[in-house]
């Protein structure tokens, strides 16, 4: 089994006083930045959540964190990338040589009587990637064996607005595992340097009281379709 490995590598200083700041900017009469951060320093930490709470994420897009990212599947890595605003630079299976790549195998495979025959067909595509290149075919072609459960590493930056829109979506339970279980880590790591723009986040359901997925919901609470059929 591979285990996702996720490292905050950079971050501002006093993410939450930015955030703060940036608040007391839209909603202060202050003329100068003594004065905005003063009035920033002298709200209680129950202020930024409260706007975060509250739908005003425009103040946490001057805050960038970047992580480092390993262990990840391609399948899982395809559906982080779809995440914007966000840049990612993620390593390359035309250039870099996969001959002994790396796999992840679901929890759910490792553990039926398939286990065996996983591998070995994780062996073989490893085995045919290594023929084709001996024999001359280029690496960017010879990639195509390769399966999704080959592990990828990137470097993902997300400024706060999205890292908030990122984790209130995948950490809904219905979420894909592995990139619900990156998300968890991500959010564990942002809570140790910015606690009070990351506080009592969670899934969509928890963080806003409703889910948004109407049709699709599991249940757990109430969707916003049928908070409005009750209103009426």
């Amino acid at each position: 089994m591979i285990y996702i490995q996720v490292k905050l590598i950079s971050y501002p200083k006093e993410t939450d006083l930015i955030a703060k700041m940036a608040a007391a900017i839209c909603y202060s009469g202050g003329h100068d930045y003594e004065e905005i951060r003063k009035e920033a320093e002298r709200k209680p930490a129950e202020y930024l959540s409260k706007i975060v709470k509250n739908g005003h994420l425009s103040i946490l897009e001057h805050n960038i964190y970047v992580f480092y990212v390993s262990g990840l599947s391609r399948v899982a890595s395809h559906q982080l990338v779809r995440k914007r605003i966000a840049s990612y630079s993620q390593q390359s299976q035309r250039y870099v040589d996969a001959k002994n790549f790396r796999a992840v195998i679901p929890e759910t495979i490792e553990n039926s009587q398939f286990t065996e025959q996983y591998s070995k067909k994780l062996e073989e595509c490893s085995n045919l990637y290594q023929e084709m290149v001996d024999s001359g075919i280029p690496k960017e072609d010879a990639r195509f064996i390769l399966p999704g459960a080959t592990t990828t590493q990137l470097i993902v930056s997300m400024n706060a607005h999205s890292l908030v829109d990122f984790f209130v979506q995948r950490l809904c339970v219905k979420s894909q595992w592995e990139i619900r279980q990156l998300a968890e880590i991500m959010l564990d790591e942002a809570q140790k340097v910015s606690p009070l723009i990351f506080k009592d986040l969670g899934a969509y359901c928890d963080f806003y009281g409703y889910c948004p997925e109407n049709d699709k919901s599991c249940g757990r609470i109430k969707t916003l379709k049928e908070i409005l059929h009750n209103d009426n």
